[in-house]
């Protein structure tokens, strides 16, 4: 079988790599597989080599296209199988890295379908595991993703992060976080015991007093979401932007753009200003945009077909 299809393999950072080509997906065993749930037994209990996903995913370019993903160092280094769509029919999620890349980025998906294959992807997550980011959020036999994403950077200390939840919606995976509220009242929760608790050495969970900035962010972020009050966080970006360091005035300034109220953007107008050129300019593009912040995409890419 023939089709056109494109594959989006996020690799690095926050830009994604796209992969358009005709697929031959008789170079692959894997496409030729019985991928139904009631397989016995299925691919989601008795997953294929890793050298066969990968053969599979390389599938779907052009001979040359794959070769020089393969020399560029592109590798699969996380899949799973799960029954996203909940239609007895499983889809292969899996995430790429570069072999001299110090993590694994791009969550991608392709699904089996009654009429062939489809495929999505994420851009703008961070690094994670397409194992751990499958869960039933509410044990109800319905599977959700979960990707986290970066709300802020603080140069050279550390990074705030949010975890954004999608689940297949007929169409696409679509962004259902609003749907969980509990999953992000635990996470507060979590972060209400872990800021106090912080020390120079990470704790369990990896976290030190350098992170004290970004976790705070991201308590800010979740209660904002959960809708305690919008100006939530905004005192502790004025803070920020008011440092005498200027990588803390750029934090600061990103967070008053994701806050977006009037006092935020007052604040902004005053770093127009500022002495730091990086600063003034964050403001600047800040100021001229609508505050249309979200805290992730509505919904995965779908590749063309």
């Amino acid at each position: 079988m023939v089709r056109a299809i494109t594959i989006m393999l996020a690799c690095c950072g926050m830009t994604s790599l796209a992969y358009a080509s005709q697929v031959d997906l008789r170079q692959s065993r894997l496409s030729s597989s019985n991928w139904s749930l009631n397989a016995s037994p299925n691919l989601a209990k008795n997953s294929p080599p890793r050298k066969a996903v990968e053969d599979f995913i390389f599938s779907f370019q052009s001979p040359s296209d794959a070769e020089l993903s393969k020399e560029a160092g592109v590798y699969v280094c996380s899949f799973r199988f799960a029954d996203l769509r909940h239609n007895g029919l499983l889809s292969l999620v899996f995430t790429t890295g570069i072999s001299d890349r110090p993590s694994c980025r791009g969550l991608s998906i392709i699904d089996k379908t009654s009429s062939g294959f489809e495929s999505f992807g994420a851009s703008g997550e961070i690094g994670t595991d397409a194992a751990t980011a499958i869960q039933d959020l509410h044990h109800d036999g319905h599977l959700e993703i979960l990707l986290p994403y970066g709300l802020a950077t603080f140069p050279q200390t550390c990074a705030a992060n949010w975890t954004a939840i999608y689940a297949w919606t007929g169409v696409n995976y679509t962004n259902v976080s609003d749907q969980f509220r509990d999953f992000y009242h635990r996470r507060l929760d979590q972060l209400d015991r872990i800021i106090p608790a912080l020390g120079p050495a990470p704790d369990q969970n990896g976290y030190s007093l350098s992170d004290k900035e970004c976790l705070e962010a991201e308590a800010s972020a979740i209660k904002r979401f959960l809708g305690v009050s919008p100006d939530t966080g905004v005192e502790q970006a004025i803070r920020l932007s008011n440092s005498k360091d200027s990588l803390a005035r750029e934090f600061g300034t990103v967070l008053l753009i994701i806050i977006g109220t009037a006092s935020a953007r007052e604040q902004l107008q005053k770093l127009t200003n500022d002495p730091d050129w990086a600063v003034r300019t964050e403001a600047k593009n800040g100021l001229s945009k609508p505050v249309t912040f979200k805290f992730a995409p509505a919904s995965f890419r779908k590749g063309d077909s």
